[in-house]
């Protein structure tokens, strides 16, 4: 959770019980410049300074003359300043503690290294398959990325073809759409010539929710980055 703090202030009142309740000039002085520095009392300071400056200003506006507005107004931009600059130096001293989104384990399990669940959909040599488990296992153990898929678009839909990380537990979510399934946000991607990356903040959301199946069910986000591997453009891969 968010939290904000104040810093206190120390009592001009020394704890002599000879003394007790007296206060000397030095302690008074201290007292007072440490209430003027202090992150509370440089709030209050510079909310009542801009308080009196537009009060100023619009109590005077029908009684000064017009050879000496110019003069006012630039009295009254040098007092906004100084109690602007009075009130951010509060702000900027504020102890503030920003609030952090709970972690979530992901449904399903993790596999052991990269799994081609499709391999009929798309042909890699060698040297290709090594850099694509290479990209996919990078991501997930170098990045707070937990699953990392290839899905590839074969012209009529699209379809997981290799997974790395957490997966879902059902073998059938792993491997295919369910034919019904419409992908809206992955067809996005197959406009001609857009290989910019999308981000998806809000994944429990609709269409979001019920479109990536392939994903574990509690994901929160996803990185969908388009790669075009073909000269028409018919076939690409995310």
């Amino acid at each position: 959770r968010a939290s904000v703090s104040i810093s206190g202030i120390s009592s001009p009142f020394k704890n002599d019980d000879s003394v007790e309740g007296s206060m000397s000039p030095t302690t008074a002085l201290d007292f007072i410049v440490s209430l003027v520095t202090s992150d509370i009392g440089s709030i209050v300071l510079g909310l009542f300074g801009l308080t009196l400056c537009l009060y100023n200003r619009l109590s005077s506006m029908s009684t000064v003359e017009v050879d000496s507005l110019g003069q006012q107004s630039r009295a009254d931009l040098l007092a906004v300043f100084a109690s602007g600059a009075v009130l951010l130096n509060g702000i900027s001293k504020l102890d503030v503690t920003s609030a952090l989104a709970e972690t979530v384990i992901l449904d399903g399990f993790k596999l052991t290294q990269p799994e081609v669940v499709n391999p009929d959909i798309l042909e890699f040599n060698d040297a290709q398959s090594r850099d694509i488990f290479w990209a996919l296992q990078s991501t997930t153990e170098a990045t707070p990325a937990k699953t990392a898929i290839l899905m590839v678009h074969d012209g009529n839909r699209w379809s997981p073809m290799i997974l790395s990380g957490i997966v879902p537990p059902q073998r059938e979510l792993q491997t295919q759409l369910p034919p019904s399934r419409s992908t809206p946000i992955l067809d996005r991607l197959l406009a001609e010539g857009n290989t910019k990356e999308s981000y998806l903040p809000t994944l429990q959301a609709l269409p979001g929710k019920v479109e990536f199946t392939y994903l574990p069910s509690n994901t929160q986000e996803a990185l969908l980055l388009p790669i075009p591997i073909s000269a028409d453009l018919k076939r690409k891969a995310v």
